[in-house]
């Protein structure tokens, strides 16, 4: 085993937000940080080197692996067809078999439906003719999605009886067909495995979504052990089945019949866990980096409970009034240059601790902003 210690370069295949908070983490832990990408905010430290360039150009992936020590991706949307031209592509000990799973919709059911885990009945769909017939088998509601993740309908369509489904023209690309559940509770828990291949699992966060862009996320302790037991058996599983090193996520979500059904994979950090850096006295970044470069991983425990509740650009004045009244209250905003972006209204989030569930949820449900 080689420790990857201070003063290491790591390179980033691409930029965007979960480089940004990875490369404020690296240096942090006295790394260099190298970032293949068209751009990065962190680009003027002395410490972090722009490689202006394509992930898809053989030339420029070969560029950030030849001047870095290690290389990681934290981006579930870019593509690494070419890395098998790259000489020292071992230095990507991620491996490639998690980020070809988890961007493919079919891949992945297929996958979690092998090893026996509970999801939702799905088929692929081509045309019109397609979709006539996994209707038939799936029922409705349902839910038509583009196979790859990174392109076509964002939040897919929605078909509720066969009328809609009658009216509805399949466009031309590949497309699952899944059921719609009616969801009581989802959550996500955070997986990392090390160069033995040896597994961790983190505390679980308990998630609340009220439209596409409000939502919470809260880690406490809700006395469910036998659900609790369930979804880190869930994770084991799934980890032990994917040859990977590093860190990822496991969304699962019950039903209303309190069946636990898994519901997608995620490589590296995910949103709902930048909890963690609240709770504990690790980031996830840091999870992530400690994984990948042979650090021991520590056990999680929460030192108290907490949720981040998502800042929008339609919240935020409600919220800055909210703060008022709750001076214990943090709210924690993205850097400027996110703010302009029309198509994303999500600006940040407010921090909440608490003592224990039934306190947080008062807190969070008496504010008429968010719920839990």
């Amino acid at each position: 085993m080689n420790v990857l210690g201070p003063a290491s370069t790591i390179g980033i295949i691409g930029g965007g937000q979960s480089a940004f908070n990875l490369t404020q983490q690296a240096l942090k832990m006295g790394f260099k940080v190298m970032i293949l990408a068209d751009h990065s905010a962190l680009a003027n430290h002395e410490d972090v080197q722009l490689l202006a360039g394509s992930l898809q150009n053989p030339a420029d992936l070969q560029r950030l692996f030849s001047q870095s020590d290690l290389v990681v991706y934290d981006n579930e949307d870019i593509h690494l067809d070419e890395l098998t031209q790259i000489a020292g592509s071992q230095k990507l000990v991620q491996g490639t078999e998690i980020l070809d799973l988890v961007q493919d919709r079919y891949l992945e059911k297929s996958f979690l439906n092998d090893h026996n885990l509970n999801i939702v009945p799905f088929a692929a769909v081509v045309d019109n003719a397609d979709l006539q017939q996994t209707v038939q088998e799936i029922g409705f509601p349902c839910i038509l999605k583009p196979i790859q993740k990174d392109v076509g309908i964002i939040d897919g369509v929605i078909f509720q009886n066969q009328a809609e489904v009658d009216r509805y023209q399949v466009p031309q690309g590949s497309f699952i067909l899944e059921s719609l559940l009616d969801i009581k509770h989802e959550y996500v828990i955070l997986v990392s495995k090390d160069w033995q291949q040896q597994i961790m699992t983190y505390p679980i966060i308990q998630l609340t979504s009220q439209d596409r862009w409000l939502h919470t996320a809260l880690v406490a302790d809700t006395s469910d052990s036998i659900l609790q037991t369930e979804i880190n058996e869930i994770a084991h599983t799934i980890a032990q089945s994917i040859e990977f090193q590093g860190l990822m996520a496991i969304k699962l979500c019950t039903t209303a019949a309190d069946t636990l059904y898994v519901e997608r994979i995620y490589c590296g950090t995910v949103f709902a866990a930048s909890i963690y850096q609240a709770l504990t006295p690790y980031s996830q970044e840091e999870l992530f980096l400690r994984s990948v470069c042979n650090w021991p991983l520590p056990h999680l425990q929460p030192l108290s409970a907490g949720c981040n509740l998502v800042v929008t650009r339609d919240n935020l004045a409600l919220v800055v009034a909210e703060l008022q009244k709750h001076p214990q209250w943090q709210l924690n905003l993205i850097p400027e240059r996110l703010e302009h972006d029309a198509l994303n209204p999500y600006l940040g989030v407010v921090t909440i601790l608490g003592s224990d569930y039934q306190k947080l949820q008062h807190y969070i449900n008496a504010t008429k902003i968010w719920k839990v």
